[in-house]
């Protein structure tokens, strides 16, 4: 089944874009800095046909627009949790990919009892040091002079694993969706994210079940960090995905589609 695209429009202005495919067990899917809903299509095909599946795009990405409220990781928290009140999603699966994953974590913090069940892919719970947030300062200074272009391009080879013999196929998709966040996305975003805080002591409090997924060739969020994230959350697995670099749901989406599967699924909860 094909997925519908909707817009929810925010108080504050912003049009917020959004696939949905309705059905039992829906899964709410969070996506990556520069990327957009396609990047989960993969792992989405991969999943039973029957199962719902909510996709947004986060402030700045995509289809959808910034508003003027300033950035900030839990606005786009808040913007996926009245997407799910709005298509009466209750207790959806969440899962997150790299800034997807620091999304799912703000909600998490907002709504500890929203979700079902956790996935935190190929991301981290620690907020940025100082050589972190220096990294930022680095890619908005490259955004200001050069350009979103040159700033997704230097990130392919660390997004990416080089080896992969679709590699050139999937450095064209990723610069693809870089361009559709472009220069304003990807600055609203880096900021938002340089400021983001530490969502070690949120995880402790969950209780639903969870997976940490990772690849081992992960050079952004290694697998030490996923190992941080499994501590923290009480009874989750981890699962290690040998050669997978940072983007695991573009190089290794059926490994995603089977990790997602394996949590515990409960009768639909969402209302026709």
């Amino acid at each position: 089944m094909k997925l519908e695209t909707r817009i929810h429009r925010t108080r504050d202005g912003a049009e917020i874009a959004y696939r949905v495919r309705e059905g039992p067990s829906p899964w709410l899917l969070l996506h990556a800095l520069g990327c957009d809903a396609s990047m989960w299509d993969d792992v989405i095909a991969a999943l039973p046909e029957e199962t719902g599946v909510v996709v947004p795009e986060l402030r700045g990405h995509g289809g959808s627009t910034l508003g003027w409220r300033p950035p900030d990781v839990e606005l786009m928290a808040r913007d996926v949790i009245e997407i799910a009140t709005r298509e009466r999603v209750t207790r959806p699966a969440v899962a997150g990919v790299s800034m997807g994953g620091y999304v799912a974590m703000a909600v998490a913090a907002l709504a500890p009892d929203s979700a079902r069940a956790w996935a935190f892919v190929s991301t981290r719970a620690r907020a940025d040091d100082e050589e972190g947030r220096a990294g930022r300062a680095a890619g908005l200074e490259t955004l200001r002079r050069r350009g979103w272009r040159s700033f997704a391009a230097g990130l392919m080879s660390v997004l990416l694993s080089e080896d992969h013999p679709r590699f050139p196929a999937h450095r064209e998709r990723l610069m693809e969706m870089f361009s559709r966040a472009g220069d304003a996305g990807l600055t609203w975003t880096l900021i938002a994210l340089a400021n983001r805080v530490d969502r070690l002591g949120t995880l402790a409090g969950l209780h639903a079940p969870a997976i940490v997924v990772v690849g081992d060739a992960d050079l952004l969020t290694p697998p030490d960090e996923a190992r941080a994230i499994a501590s923290a959350v009480p009874g989750s697995k981890l699962v290690v995905l040998p050669g997978v670099a940072h983007m695991s749901t573009v190089e290794a989406p059926r490994d995603v589609a089977a990790a997602l599967t394996g949590l515990p699924e409960p009768p639909s909860t969402h209302d026709d």
